[in-house]
């Protein structure tokens, strides 16, 4: 499977106007105006894109929550990327306010979900996993956080659909070496991230977007049919001056599953964190990070040889190695519009991790990172 496409940057074409109306895990966000929980709102209009694979068990319940959000001007645009389980039969029966795209295939996530923004007509657009239920409140506080921080990515506090109480990610984090990390994972909710805060990138399950950032950062890389394209778009969004930022008074609940890693879903995962690194480090900032960079290739290559999938890392590499034109080309076009250096991404980057591949050998691998880290980050 190779990689072939382009980041479409400053591609994205409007269908209607514009309506006009400190460095460990997170960055304060200390550095501007004070900003006050009671300015007067505004309501833009917001497209909400549901994106949806066979997913009658949940997409009702995603759907009913959505159209029940205290906010007054939103649409919703269900993206069908060719279901057979006549889920988008019932989302046309008991929705039919709903906007409905079909595709006749899957298309993967960033293709299935480039088709919504295209459709799209709000000035802020919200991704949305269907395996999600909204918080009534949700919408307003997401609008809230962006009219407030103007930055051009959001997240909501997103909470374990099957127990409410857990955390499953209070802002997403970026690893130096190219990992996604879900800040807070695991962790009962007991108030302890309820602080407006910049983080590395918006989770996918849900993205809360400005159409000025799309505009300016380019619509979903569709070389990643799964996984990792959240991380890619925060990254670029912010070496092009636009912050992503976590909002904790909009709260959503996703049905997710800690024992979901299929050796699938490990290629995925895999080839397009090294096509992230690739394509989004300046030329230095490879060479400096390459220490790091190969301590932990050889760590999730000795965690695929004791899961036996030795295969699908081998062939991560070999897709890699055959997209190595395309790949390079999206690179040159990304580096030659960049605005800013590395260093704006290491301030929201963390050098230490728990994760599933790498077991009990996150400890030591975190003592070297953190001190090849402290290295590096003082020459980029």
């Amino acid at each position: 499977m190779s990689l072939k496409g382009g980041l479409l940057l400053g591609n994205v074409k409007r269908r209607a106007s514009r309506k006009q109306s400190k460095t460990h895990y997170v960055v304060s966000i200390q550095d501007g105006e004070e900003l006050s929980e009671e300015m007067p709102l505004r309501t833009p209009a917001v497209s909400v894109i549901i994106l949806n694979y066979n997913g009658k068990d949940v997409l009702p319940a995603c759907l009913r929550s959505v159209h029940d959000s205290r906010y007054s001007n939103f649409e919703v645009i269900l993206v069908d990327n060719g279901s057979t389980d006549k889920s988008v039969e019932v989302a046309a029966r008991e929705f039919p306010e709903t906007i409905i795209v079909r595709n006749e295939k899957n298309l993967g996530y960033s293709i299935g979900n480039n088709i919504g923004i295209a459709r799209s007509k709000g000035e802020y657009l919200v991704l949305l996993n269907n395996d999600t239920v909204v918080h009534p409140d949700w919408l307003r506080e997401l609008v809230k956080g962006a009219v407030q921080l103007n930055g051009g990515f959001y997240q909501p506090k997103i909470l374990l659909m099957e127990d409410p109480k857990i955390i499953n990610s209070a802002g997403n984090m970026i690893h130096l070496a190219g990992f996604g990390l879900c800040r807070g994972i695991g962790e009962p909710d007991t108030g302890q991230y309820e602080e407006r805060v910049e983080i590395g990138y918006a989770s996918g399950a849900c993205v809360f977007v400005s159409r000025r950032a799309i505009e300016e950062v380019g619509l979903l890389d569709p070389v990643y049919f799964a996984y990792n394209e959240d991380t890619d778009w925060g990254w670029r969004g912010r070496i092009f001056g636009l912050k992503s930022f976590y909002i904790p008074t909009a709260i959503i609940y996703h049905k997710w599953s800690r024992l979901s890693l299929s050796n699938l879903k490990f290629y995925y995962l895999e080839r397009n964190r090294i096509a992230t690194v690739l394509k989004n480090y300046s030329n230095r900032t490879l060479i400096l990070l390459l220490p790091i960079l190969l301590l932990f290739e050889l760590a999730v290559i000795f965690y695929s040889l004791r899961r036996g999938w030795l295969r699908e890392k081998i062939k991560g590499y070999v897709d890699l190695f055959k997209s190595r034109r395309s790949l390079m080309a999206q690179r040159r076009q990304l580096q030659a519009k960049r605005r800013f250096g590395d260093s704006i991404v290491m301030r929201v980057s963390v050098n230490e991790m728990k994760h599933s591949y790498l077991g009990s050998t996150t400890h030591p691998l975190n003592k070297i990172a953190r001190f090849l880290s402290w290295i590096v980050t003082r020459y980029v």
